[in-house]
């Protein structure tokens, strides 16, 4: 049943229209940055091999390092109005009364809808695997260093669209509830720079930012603690996101 409701979700925005939209300004974005650092690699690789610069440029670490940096602050923008449309327009619409009032478990609602929307991230993220291939063309390219950063895009999307469904099972109007899951990602990504703020005494805070943890993927180093990290985030606000709607439903059931 969790499949059913994830592939209907998906088929919600595919049918919409939304889907195609945020694919095109996916694409559009990305493919804009993507040109700009093969412009600034191709500018700087010609000026080294005229010994006006001694600096070595690798195309996995000058391209697609940066690139998947923009690529994370790109989907942190994006990321809240796919969440908002998992619970709070749906209750907005009347249509999650549906669900509440189904003998359907809060968890299978909530994965299925998890699952859903985080295959629709996963279908924006086209664009960024397409872009190696033209790469592939006539450079070679460390395809471990690409993977490895691309597994960091996929745990921080999947700990940030579990956060969004959160804070939508409790609010209201989708607005405010986009406004606070930007919010929230803003304050956890600037726990970084309060724990350097405090020095070696401050080393914990950080290790909560967002951000903080998806460094090593982008640098194609694999850490354990942050795998970790990005699976007990996602499981910490999933789960409690069942809470709230098992609380809802019980609340429906017996008006």
């Amino acid at each position: 049943m969790i499949w059913t409701i994830a592939q209907h979700e998906f088929s919600k925005l595919f049918k919409s229209g939304r889907l195609w939209k945020l694919l095109a300004l996916s694409q559009f974005v990305l493919g804009f940055i993507f040109f700009w650092l093969v412009e600034d690699f191709i500018f700087k690789s010609q000026q080294s091999m005229m010994g006006s610069s001694t600096e070595v440029f690798g195309i996995t670490e000058k391209i697609f390092h940066p690139l998947f940096a923009w690529t994370t602050l790109f989907f942190l923008l994006i990321t809240p109005l796919l969440a908002t449309q998992s619970l709070t327009q749906e209750r907005k619409s009347h249509t999650l009364e549906n669900y509440l009032l189904s003998p359907l478990s809060a968890k299978t609602i909530i994965l299925g809808k998890f699952l859903g929307l985080f295959l629709t991230q996963l279908f924006l993220l086209l664009p960024l695997v397409i872009m190696p291939c033209l790469i592939l063309i006539r450079d070679p390219l460390d395809i471990g260093h690409f993977l490895t950063g691309l597994l960091g895009i996929i745990l921080l999307l999947g700990t940030t669209l579990s956060l969004g469904m959160f804070v939508s099972s409790f609010a209201k109007e989708p607005l405010i509830a986009g406004l606070t899951i930007f919010v929230m990602f803003i304050v956890l990504c600037i726990l970084e720079g309060m724990g350097q703020i405090f020095g070696h005494n401050g080393e914990w805070v950080a290790e909560f930012a967002l951000l903080y943890h998806c460094k090593n993927f982008l640098s194609g180093l694999i850490n354990t603690k942050d795998i970790v990290y990005y699976v007990a985030m996602s499981g910490f606000f999933l789960y409690f996101s069942m809470r709230r709607l098992s609380k809802e439903a019980d609340y429906r059931k017996r008006a």
